[in-house]
């Protein structure tokens, strides 16, 4: 998992069936069963607000928290 501002620009402008979508996947990914997140629009406005004002620390230490890294 690679991420970098470009990405997180393209992440904040998916619509929020597409954001669901990558946090199933990414959850699926991390071994968590997707069906068993309940991702509500207020989930979605919070991750929405962390990522705006996340700085690139905040995401290279989530990103390492899950085994990816920070390019």
């Amino acid at each position: 998992m690679n991420f970098d501002k470009k990405s997180l620009s393209k992440l904040l402008s998916l619509s929020d069936e597409e954001l669901t979508k990558v946090l199933k996947d990414l959850a699926k990914e991390g071994g968590i069963d997707p069906d068993t997140l309940n991702i509500g629009k207020s989930d979605l406005i919070k991750i929405r607000t962390f990522l705006s004002f996340a700085t690139e620390d905040d995401i290279a230490k989530i990103l390492r928290q899950f085994g990816g890294q920070k390019r």
